[in-house]
């Protein structure tokens, strides 16, 4: 039913990659046995695919590749876990997490995308307007899928919505389908949150957008923060350092990783922690100081704290 967007996915999919048919799904593994995750689709309507995406993809560069389409193809993204960004026009792009919903026209926002937590999990609706229209009035008459494109072209290529009851209702029940009525139930509710596009103003959206140069600088506190674990960061050396202020310096973390610097951080320290007790490699007195942490009783805490365990039990 719709071969034609699928053929969509060799277009931009720059990794190796395998499909498989199932009777009621396609399978898409990104990248040699699933290395970068993959993408559990459903076909809909004609015109119109459900992807659910789990990547865990540190350079997006090596998965795709960004090309202008023929068709008019409108994604819908609602994030379940990890953050996803968006280049918006020549120097702007926003970032959205969890519970977040981000509608846009794949030509004005694919300049740019990429995970900047190295994971993402989440759903995309794709729907190729023209092949969709049509048969979508049939159901929803008071809908026009090519009027809302050419509205949402108007407006910087998309909307973004955070996270709020509305949203959750509408799409946080396609995450736990039962097997039995999965087709059918996707078929519902994706006619339901067209229902929901048209009852909503989407005049203002809700993004924050940074330039490209504010990026770059908090890819680069990031380098800063993670070089050397041992060594003390403040606000003010990083603000100092690269030129932008306190507030400014820590909006601009928490819009592209999700989290204030500090708490993101620590619990950066603490993942590499565990990284490196499965590793085998070092004692836990050890570790506690390659990680920053001062005395191995303020280590074992945090470490409780975070992963649930104390470190000697962790590989346990």
């Amino acid at each position: 039913m719709n071969e034609k967007l699928y053929e969509l996915f060799d277009v931009v999919l720059k990794s190796e990659f395998s499909i498989k048919e199932y009777d009621d799904k396609t399978i898409i593994e990104l990248g040699e046995n699933s290395k970068y995750g993959k993408m559990e689709t459903y076909s809909l309507f004609p015109g119109i695919i459900l992807a659910y995406i789990d990547v865990n993809i540190e350079n997006v560069e090596d998965v795709f590749i960004e090309e202008k389409m023929e068709s008019r193809l409108l994604e819908i993204n609602h994030c379940a876990r990890g953050r996803y960004a968006y280049a918006v026009g020549d120097d702007k792009i926003i970032y959205f997490g969890r519970g977040d919903l981000c509608v846009s026209i794949y030509d004005l926002t694919k300049s740019l995308s990429e995970f900047p937590l190295g994971y993402y999990e989440g759903l995309e609706i794709f729907i190729d307007v023209d092949m969709a229209d049509e048969y979508i009035k049939d159901y929803v008459p008071d809908f026009d899928l090519i009027e809302f494109y050419e509205t949402l072209e108007k407006n910087n290529g998309f909307v973004l919505l955070r996270a709020n009851e509305k949203i959750d209702h509408v799409i946080g029940e396609l995450y736990d389908v039962d097997e039995r009525i999965k087709q059918s139930y996707y078929k519902l509710k994706c006619l339901e949150l067209l229902l929901f596009f048209s009852i909503t103003n989407f005049t203002k959206t809700e993004s924050f957008s940074l330039s490209k140069k504010q990026v770059k600088i908090i890819e680069s506190v990031k380098n800063d923060l993670t070089e050397n674990l041992e060594t003390k960061i403040t606000i003010d050396q990083l603000a100092n350092k690269y030129g932008m202020s306190k507030t400014t310096l820590k909006n601009c973390f928490k819009e592209i990783y999700g989290k204030p610097i500090f708490k993101w951080r620590k619990e950066y320290r603490l993942d590499y922690a565990c990284h490196l007790i499965e590793e085998g490699h070092y004692s836990i007195s050890e570790i506690s100081k390659i990680v920053g942490y001062s005395s191995h009783s303020k280590f074992s805490q945090a470490f409780r704290e975070y992963v649930g365990c104390a470190p000697s039990k962790y590989k346990n």
